[in-house]
């Protein structure tokens, strides 16, 4: 609570005295378009997260406040309208942002769909590939469900594995005594025929690769096959066009990165400020947002801690824990 008093008042004094803006180019953050990332939205985030890593949740409510505010400071565009912003085929300069939900979680048909429509806003929907129009969820939930609320512990597994080596874990711990079926239905994704009336509906749908694995993590060939087998699936079934990738969990090196090049898309997405100096418009950086990512002490909304969030002015206190370059001896170091 103490912590959440002072993020509140801190946000308020950048916000006012223009810190919010030197403390984001500090940290890296570089001008361009605002690019917003989601996860899921529900209508309850309090009996959400009961169930579901909270960080993934947004409410619908919180995610209307979310765009309001966004809304009378930024025109909303497309991801394809931010991307000629990024490759410098659009040159003007009035503020954009371009809205994205991560995974293909059905719910995002279900409740953000209808709030967008509503509101005319277009966003950007990047799926699993391997996960739509099935009832299997990702690993990461399966997870989180199979080791109730110790979400550290999880949250360290997740990112230190390989996919291979999460199954495993899992498949050990669904011995022990297996979760119903039923309690994976909120965790559903998509189906093709969701995403094609998505797509009809002026939303872009971008890859996440085939099974939302960190790219970091597994081999070579792996990662060729995740980046470009999603994007060759997604056109294949909607027949259209896939020009964006969004890292899964915002992770990623120079190899991964050079999959994605590889595989044709002309823009990727992370969740930090680095940008790769060979291919920066595969690495271009997201705000992740939630529930509380924006909430002060009691929880309500506040647009000073959102304004600080877009001009990643926390990050500086909150440093990047990810080497980029791995596979080049470290060649940009910790972030």
């Amino acid at each position: 609570m103490i912590r959440s008093w002072i993020k509140t008042g801190a946000a308020h004094v950048m916000s006012r005295t223009g810190l919010d803006k030197l403390a984001g180019s500090l940290s890296g953050a570089r001008r361009g378009p605002l690019v917003i990332g989601y996860h899921r939205v529900v209508e309850d985030f309090a009996y959400s997260a009961e169930t579901s890593i909270p960080s993934l949740l947004v409410s619908l409510t919180m995610l209307e406040r979310h765009l309001d505010w966004i809304g009378r400071r930024f025109r909303f565009v497309s991801l394809d309208e931010a991307g000629a912003r990024l490759d410098g085929t659009d040159g003007r300069e009035d503020p954009v942002a371009a809205i994205t939900f991560d995974d293909g979680y059905r719910d995002f048909y279900d409740h953000a769909l209808p709030l967008l429509k509503r509101k005319g806003i277009p966003a950007a929907v990047f799926v699993v590939t391997d996960l739509v129009g099935t009832n299997r969820v990702q690993v990461h939930d399966k997870l989180y469900l199979l080791l109730a609320r110790r979400y550290q512990a999880t949250r360290a597994m997740i990112e230190g594995r390989s996919q291979a080596e999460l199954e495993e874990v899992i498949r050990k711990l669904e011995e022990e005594g297996p979760i119903p079926e039923d309690t994976f239905r909120p965790f559903y994704s998509m189906t093709w025929e969701m995403l094609d009336e998505i797509r009809r509906a002026g939303m872009t749908i971008g890859s996440h690769t085939r099974t939302h694995v960190l790219m970091t993590k597994e081999s070579k060939r792996r990662v060729t096959e995740e980046a470009a087998g999603s994007r060759k699936e997604i056109e294949r079934r909607l027949g259209t066009s896939v020009r964006h990738f969004a890292y899964p969990s915002g992770v990623f090196d120079t190899a991964a990165v050079d999959a994605v090049a590889a595989a044709g898309y002309r823009f990727g997405y992370t969740t930090c400020a680095h940008r790769d100096a060979q291919l920066p418009q595969l690495t271009a950086p997201r705000t992740l947002l939630w529930e509380n990512s924006c909430a002060d002490p009691r929880g309500g909304f506040s647009g000073a801690i959102l304004n600080c969030q877009i001009h990643r002015a926390f990050d500086l206190v909150i440093r990047c824990r990810q080497r980029h370059a791995a596979s080049q001896e470290g060649q940009y170091g910790w972030l």
